[in-house]
């Protein structure tokens, strides 16, 4: 599994057992294409679980949750610039075990990154995260590398228009779901983790508009149908409703 050189985020919630091949493509040293390149001294290293910039935070033996105080020797550590890669990875395991407390200390982390780290949550259950924490996350829906899709021009088209819309154009934004209805599943998948990352990426700013704070939440609650495998036209339906502004919607 590789990973697109210009759509890496600062933070992901993944499922399954991928984590080691995302931080692998953090440190890579590849910046032309796609990561990890396998080939590079970063990913030699990653593979053989002794790069110094790949850091793993799991519960400790007789703890059944991952400790506030875990977090805060991360954030000690979140700091320092890297050892050797350009980007540090931090691989939090069973990351739906994290206690309220460290829970809210790693988002004091996610609100304010530096530019250097990637975080990497592991969670069998991303429910059991908080909304806060899972909002600052682009949630990574993993395949099977015979179903993996490529991202199309056409597709990324309909990213930008759907961002663009958000800008209270209600036409446009049913055009858009419209278009969107129409995909198959993988590329609905694709969409909803790009447009994502997006506003995600928009939000960490200082000045965060309501309509991407909405999006981003609404856009949450679509992964979630999707993953209860809602039809992909009840779920477009669902992010048009939630969306349009009030002068456009349709009296009761």
């Amino acid at each position: 599994m590789t990973f697109d050189t210009d759509r890496l985020s600062h933070a992901y919630i993944i499922t399954d057992n991928v984590a080691e091949r995302l931080a692998m493509a953090v440190v890579c040293s590849c910046r032309d294409g796609e990561r990890p390149c396998n080939g590079c001294s970063h990913c030699d290293k990653a593979a053989r679980h002794i790069h110094p910039d790949i850091l793993v935070i799991r519960r400790l033996d007789d703890k059944r949750e991952i400790l506030v105080d875990q977090i805060r020797e991360l954030k000690r550590d979140v700091y320092i610039m890297p050892n050797e890669a350009m980007q540090k990875a931090y691989i939090v395991k069973d990351a739906d075990t994290m206690n309220i407390n460290a829970q809210n200390a790693f988002l004091q982390i996610l609100e304010e990154p530096p530019a250097h780290a990637v975080f990497i949550l592991r969670a069998k259950n991303p429910a059991a995260l908080l909304p806060t924490v899972r909002s600052r996350c682009v949630e990574l829906k993993t395949m099977h590398v015979e179903d993996k899709y490529e991202f199309s021009d056409e597709l990324d088209g309909l990213v930008s228009d759907f961002l663009t819309s958000l800008e209270g154009d209600n036409i446009a934004l049913m055009r858009c779901m419209f278009r969107l209805e129409k995909l198959d599943r993988l590329a609905f998948a694709t969409f909803l983790t790009s447009a994502r990352e997006k506003i995600v990426l928009s939000l960490r700013g200082s000045f965060s508009p309501k309509p991407l704070i909405d999006a981003e939440n609404v856009l949450l609650k679509a992964v979630d149908m999707l993953n209860l495998n809602v039809s992909t036209g009840h779920i477009s339906g669902m992010i048009c409703a939630s969306l349009l502004r009030d002068e456009l919607r349709l009296v009761k």
